[in-house]
């Protein structure tokens, strides 16, 4: 792309992601949508607002303007490679394939109680049970099978007590909506609430905190209109204290339990505890006995679509990233950033998790990168609009305030009204200031690059404790500051 700048619509939104088939399911749209012109119908956002319009149709968007469902969505640029200098600026001391990193280790949970359902090292459950106890966080937007739920059907929860948080633990593999638990955080008022979610959730959460709120600016729209749609661009992600992204590379539609496991293999959902992907699908069922099956059967035949669409396999934008891959009863953590760092050494403080250097499980390192490289490449190519076409630029706020004012040059508004808009829309944000920055597909930092035909790929090698590849505080002895 020139630097030229745009904005995604909600006409972007409903032909270049859900008509094009690129649609994650993640649901912010519809959480965000100021005005209900769309709702969740079958796993997809839907015009509703006027049933005899077209589709990609909003009336909102289309006359006073609004669009912050486009401008929240995963699915259109800007996106997570496009959003690392808005996030980071220049506190990112380490960058990988799997993006900025200030620590990435293996960690387990010493909890006997966790371990019984955890995934992996069971550390975001710990996490989470720790930080509810210590007051860090009031609740927690999770995944879990309730008692209305369909055997290995999760569905968005709002977890608020420990046993709560117990109950979400392991991963069923299929999708859930995840950020849709953030209307219950809104009705309960709660303002300090962990997310944890995969990378396609993670990153409309960032885009809704990022993305320069002077797009909500329009020659039509009163400062009540633009107060409104702003409370929907940043009220949810306001709430949210804490972002735990976890490790994906996809997940399965419903036909992979429900035609596959249960009527094929003849295991009842009901009998099953939990899932995990090491290599094959290992289905963990109630009287201990363990089944498997090939992963490439469950990917070739199972696996959704919209995945392919992703090219973030570590939820590079996340405070914490968590996943188990190449690991077996540990968990690789990612500290991004500083309010991550800050946490996590209050965290293994309180002596209830056990931690070790990167390199002391290299196996677990290489499959990091090479999980991360493969998906970065996987997306295919679309337009600009897309995210995913050649040349994309850094996504910089104090652009889109330039461009806003730029088209509010001719504005019937005067100077003050249109102060009191501009007021309306940041409150009491600071203003974007023109920065320098990276272009996204710069080289990654230490990264060997593509090797000469016919040579196989050369892996950097897991980084030293004190290159980052240690928790906070490391020592030999194993114990924090």
């Amino acid at each position: 792309m020139s630097d030229i700048f745009f904005h995604p619509l909600f006409k972007d939104m409903m032909n270049d992601v859900v008509e094009a088939g690129s649609c994650c399911q993640c649901g912010i749209c519809v959480l965000v949508c100021p005005h209900n012109v769309i709702e969740y119908v079958d796993g997809y956002p839907k015009q509703t607002a006027k049933k005899t319009a077209a589709f990609d149709f909003c009336g909102i968007s289309e006359g006073i303007g609004c669009d912050v469902c486009a401008s929240a969505c995963p699915r259109l640029w800007p996106r997570e490679i496009h959003l690392r200098d808005a996030h980071f600026g220049d506190q990112r001391p380490w960058e990988g394939i799997f993006g900025v990193y200030r620590h990435v280790f293996v960690a387990r949970t010493r909890r006997e109680d966790i371990m019984e359902r955890a995934q992996d090292g069971g550390i975001v459950t710990a996490l989470l049970s720790w930080a509810l106890e210590s007051g860090r966080i009031d609740g927690a937007a999770v995944s879990a099978v309730g008692e209305d739920d369909p055997p290995c059907f999760p569905s968005p929860k709002l977890a608020t007590t420990e046993s709560e948080t117990r109950g979400s633990a392991g991963s069923w593999y299929t999708y859930c909506p995840n950020n849709l638990a953030l209307w219950e955080a809104e009705e309960k008022d709660l303002g300090k609430v962990a997310f944890v979610g995969v990378p396609c959730q993670i990153t409309p959460l960032r885009k809704m905190e990022l993305i320069d709120p002077s797009f909500l600016l329009s020659h039509k729209k009163r400062p009540q209109h633009i107060e409104k749609q702003r409370g929907f661009l940043r009220g949810y992600q306001d709430r949210v204290a804490l972002q735990i992204g976890l490790f994906c590379t996809e997940v399965f539609r419903p036909e992979l339990m429900t035609e596959k496991i249960e009527k094929e293999m003849g295991i009842p959902l009901t009998e099953v505890t939990k899932f995990n992907v090491k290599g094959d699908v290992l289905i963990y069922k109630k009287d201990g006995e363990m089944e498997t099956l090939p992963l490439q059967e469950a990917m070739e035949n199972y696996q959704r679509p919209e995945c392919s669409h992703c090219g973030d396999f570590s939820a590079e934008l996340a405070d914490i990233s968590c996943g188990g891959a190449g690991t077996r009863g540990w968990t690789i953590v990612v500290l991004r950033t500083r309010k991550a760092e800050e946490i996590w050494r209050e965290f293994e403080g309180s002596g209830q998790i056990e931690t070790m250097p990167i390199r002391e499980n290299k196996r677990a390192w290489n499959i990091l990168q090479i999980l991360a490289r493969r998906q970065r490449r996987r997306v295919p190519e679309g337009g600009r609009r897309s995210g995913t076409a050649p040349g994309l630029l850094q996504y910089q706020p104090w652009k889109e305030a330039s461009c806003a004012a730029a088209g509010m040059a001719d504005s019937p508004k005067t100077p003050a009204e249109l102060e009191e808009c501009l007021a309306a829309a940041y409150q009491e944000e600071d203003r974007p200031e023109q920065v320098a920055g990276y272009m996204a597909g710069n080289p990654i930092p230490g990264d060997p690059g593509d090797p000469p035909p016919g040579e196989k790929r050369k892996l950097p090698p897991p980084p030293a404790p004190e290159q980052g590849g240690a928790p906070p505080g490391w020592t030999p002895d194993r114990t924090p500051e």
